[in-house]
């Protein structure tokens, strides 16, 4: 299967159907809190990069529900398409873009520049994985190497992942950066990538801090 579906009449149909029918449930189960940083804006910009931290694989349902008129193609592990042939048929058809995390195929890279050049959206969880026994993963570097080689806005954002029937998510919607801007001179390409990694590593956790406390404990 192809790492993602570039028929966008098909795309924004599956995205689409997957909104209408899950919106009820979703919203019963997650009922997401939505808070704005100063200078942040709900509307996400066009092209732009949502980058967020990684909690369960509910936050790409998640973010579906926070941003619903906008089509976002989230990069998607290969461990996803490898459960089953319908799961992987499924995120085809709702536009995710396919990664290879253990292999040194970096297709995915072009691709997601393909859709920002576009004007489209994409999601990326630079993580990589979910947290193991409560130990979050550091971010990866490709986020930055994708925001530096097309120039695209970042908006950050933080979610608690505080899912299920009785709880509410928190969400935090940071302002647009450009990595652009947080360059330091004298680095080499791979210093400076590790920089500006840590850079948005530190723009997304910080959101946390305008989640309430006593929202929080919910």
């Amino acid at each position: 299967m192809k790492r993602m579906n570039r028929n966008k009449f098909i795309v924004n149909f599956c995205l689409g159907f997957v909104k209408v029918t899950g919106i009820i449930p979703a919203l019963i189960f997650l009922k997401p809190r939505v808070t704005l940083a100063q200078n942040a804006k709900r509307k996400l910009e066009k092209p732009c990069i949502l980058v967020s931290n990684h909690i369960s694989l509910m936050d790409f349902v998640l973010y579906l529900i926070v941003f619903p008129l906008r089509t976002i193609h989230f990069l998607t592990a290969e461990v996803l398409y490898n459960r089953n042939k319908f799961l992987a048929k499924f995120l085809y058809s709702i536009g995710c873009i396919q990664v290879n995390r253990d292999s040194m195929d970096f297709d995915f890279v072009a691709d997601t520049i393909e859709v920002l050049d576009k004007g489209g959206t994409v999601g990326i969880f630079p993580q990589g994985r979910l947290p193991l026994n409560g130990k979050k993963f550091p971010f990866t570097v490709s986020t930055a190497f994708i925001a530096t080689h097309c120039d695209a806005p970042i908006v950050p954002v933080y979610t608690n992942g505080n899912y299920g029937l009785f709880k509410r998510a928190d969400v935090v919607i940071g302002e647009a950066i450009y990595l652009s801007q947080f360059k330091k001179e004298g680095l080499s390409d791979d210093e400076q990538l590790t920089h500006l990694t840590n850079v948005l590593e530190e723009k997304v956790y910080e959101l946390k801090n305008l989640i309430k406390k006593d929202d929080a404990d919910e």
